[in-house]
């Protein structure tokens, strides 16, 4: 079998350990923890180096009133919390006897972990390229939301997932176009957060 051919597998078990919330499978594959924690200092130097434009974009969002250098160093600090609540929300997501809780403020874990489900399901991917070398791969991803409201927020983007071979098994590395990425998707934090933190009342 070609290497591109073994390489889709990988990308199509990721797929279906999602879909079907088989942690496990998920594992063989992603380090969610380390996925997120090398891309965490990305994200925030992009978020730093844009957060004038930021700031007039989002003027209500107190995370860019105060400039750059007050960012990092709150994203420092909080690294731990910001980080341990994704992780925590992931691990949720694959649990099959989540129960839905009445809002946000009654279990955030569970809440976030109920809607980060009804977002992946209003959405579809489809593998546009895939580059691999020796040891390494680039799979760039088209994913695209349906008509529902869910679908309609995240929209079109393209990612382009890194991927290192480790004694035969490939894994995640990270994703090599954060800096395109930043912009749409916090965007549509902005448009969806307000919403799913608002006091009681669900989305």
């Amino acid at each position: 079998m070609e290497r591109e051919e073994i390489f889709k597998n990988v990308l199509e078990k990721i797929r279906l350990a999602i879909q079907e919330k088989d942690f496990e499978k998920f594992c063989e594959h992603v380090d969610a923890e380390k996925f997120l924690n090398d891309g965490y200092g990305e994200v925030t130097d992009e978020l730093a180096k844009n957060c004038k434009k930021f700031h007039e974009l989002y003027p209500h969002d107190l995370f860019f009133k105060f400039g750059a250098t007050v960012l990092k160093i709150y994203n420092k600090k909080f690294k731990g919390v910001h980080l341990g609540f994704i992780n925590k929300v992931i691990v949720a997501y694959f649990d099959k006897n989540l129960t839905p809780p009445k809002n946000f403020l009654s279990a955030p874990i569970d809440f976030s972990a109920f809607e980060l489900r009804k977002f992946l399901s209003a959405l579809t991917s489809e593998i546009k390229n895939i580059s691999v070398k020796k040891n390494s791969a680039v799979a760039e991803v088209e994913i695209f939301g349906d008509d529902s409201y869910y679908g309609k927020i995240f929209g079109r983007l393209t990612f382009q997932f890194e991927f290192v071979e480790v004694d035969g098994n490939w894994q995640i590395k990270g994703v090599k176009n954060i800096p395109e990425l930043v912009p749409p998707i916090l965007d549509m934090a902005e448009r969806f957060w307000p919403s799913a933190w608002d006091l009681g009342i669900k989305i």
